[in-house]
């Protein structure tokens, strides 16, 4: 039987201006099933509306999401295999303004980013001191986890511009991280440990004590390997041998179905 929580819910394909060529839908569900995953969950790039002054978004609007199911609906499905369609938000670029009811009721989950600092016309830190950008990180990631239907928070800390990642994390110091995954907590908002992230040694040393921490305040999780390439499932063990070493067990990472429940829950309480 598949261990249901060998999934990965962070998979970008050709939909995303950054997948490559081969991410087809076809040959992304054929990599994960080759690799024994229980269930693939897709989350291209879309925003309600075109972001001025960064191309990366020109076209990247809902009708993305609705080609894309067509696309999926008109495939030959396993039946033993989960596949939720859904997004990857940016609110680094369009704050609370990055998910719509139209998007919401398009997809089956949500990861959002507050750390894309490196896309043109995003928010930049005041200075290059440390202090600085842990104030910026903090902002962003503090906005994000207050957005209605939200599920998983994307890559937490971790963008090329916010470096060296260590001294900005003691100047974001515990408590205020503690405050972060309380809230991420009470919003039913999964932490993502990811498997491009965690192939830096400098990342992994800086965030450990982060989501040692979440773990200990009884976050929980999910490990992906924001693929962009069939070939990049292969991170998706890196992130799970980090967790495992770190001592998460099954127990902390959240499977599709509780991902749909949640998701679920989100949708009707907006809808209340």
């Amino acid at each position: 039987m598949t261990d249901p929580i060998y999934a990965d819910f962070h998979v970008h394909t050709t939909y995303s201006p950054c997948g490559r060529k081969e991410a087809t839908l076809e040959a992304m569900i054929a990599r994960a099933r080759e690799k024994g995953l229980a269930a693939l969950g897709f989350a291209d790039h879309v925003t309600p509306s075109i972001v001025p002054g960064c191309s990366f978004y020109n076209g990247q609007q809902p009708d993305v999401l609705r080609r894309q199911r067509a696309r999926l609906e008109a495939m030959a499905l396993p039946d033993d295999f989960e596949i939720l369609l859904g997004v990857e938000a940016d609110y680094t670029l369009t704050g609370a303004g990055c998910l719509s009811l139209e998007i919401l009721g398009l997809v089956e989950h949500v990861i959002c980013a507050a750390s894309h600092f490196h896309l043109p016309a995003a928010p930049q830190p005041a200075d290059e001191s440390p202090r600085a950008k842990a104030d910026l990180l903090v902002h962003m990631a503090r906005g994000m986890l207050s957005v209605p239907g939200v599920t998983v928070w994307a890559h937490p800390f971790d963008d090329s511009v916010m470096q060296p990642l260590e001294p900005i994390m003691a100047a974001i110091g515990t408590a205020t991280q503690a405050e972060l995954i309380e809230l991420a907590n009470d919003r039913e908002v999964a932490v993502e440990i990811n498997g491009g992230a965690a192939l830096d040694p400098a990342y992994r040393e800086a965030a450990e004590a982060f989501f040692r921490l979440a773990r200990a305040m009884g976050a929980r999780f999910t490990v992906t390997a924001d693929a962009h390439h069939p070939d990049a499932f292969e991170r998706l063990d890196s992130a799970m041998n980090w967790a495992r070493a770190m001592g998460f067990r099954d127990s902390d990472f959240l499977t599709a179905d509780e991902i749909r429940e949640r998701f679920d829950r989100m949708r009707k309480s907006l809808a209340g």
